[in-house]
């Protein structure tokens, strides 16, 4: 009994691979490509975007600088010694 039991085990795991391998979609070279394309372009967008968020602070810092550099300094207080 035990061992057509093993018997039947033994086939059913020779069988499930192929089982296996038909349900998993298998991904068309094409396809593959197109989608890599995608996520470079994808990644690329998302760098630029904060590429122009670098430049756009940065300019704002630009400007801040040259508006305080271009104020006079502040009047020195000297506070009387007690």
């Amino acid at each position: 009994m035990r061992a057509h039991a093993l018997l039947i085990l033994s086939a059913a795991l020779l069988a499930a691979p192929p089982v296996l391998a038909q349900s998993q979609r298998t991904t068309p070279r094409g396809e593959r490509t197109v989608e890599g394309l995608n996520n470079q372009m994808e990644t690329q967008g998302q760098i630029r975007s904060i590429q122009q968020q670098n430049q756009f602070n940065n300019s704002q810092l630009r400007g801040e600088m040259r508006l305080q550099q271009s104020l006079p300094p502040p009047p020195s207080v000297t506070l009387p010694l007690r």
